[in-house]
């Protein structure tokens, strides 16, 4: 068993801008990352994505990757 942590940035972009849909997604982006904890969240803006109508969040995670299989 590994119990090194690893860092990762997971991002998510979603259409709209319903933060509690984007918060889901992030769940789903998370599923791969075992034990993953966020440190660091973002919600990525700039005016191109606000007048496209897209919600983006950044997470800064740190997760214990799985063991090697020998």
């Amino acid at each position: 068993m590994s119990l090194i942590r690893t860092q990762a940035i997971v991002t998510v972009t979603i259409p709209g801008h319903d933060l509690r849909r984007a918060a889901e997604s992030l769940k789903q982006a998370l599923l791969p990352y075992p034990e993953a904890r966020i440190v660091a969240l973002t919600q990525k803006t700039n005016w191109m994505t606000s007048f496209m109508g897209t919600t983006a969040l950044l997470a800064a995670i740190d997760y214990t990757p799985a063991p090697e299989a020998l």
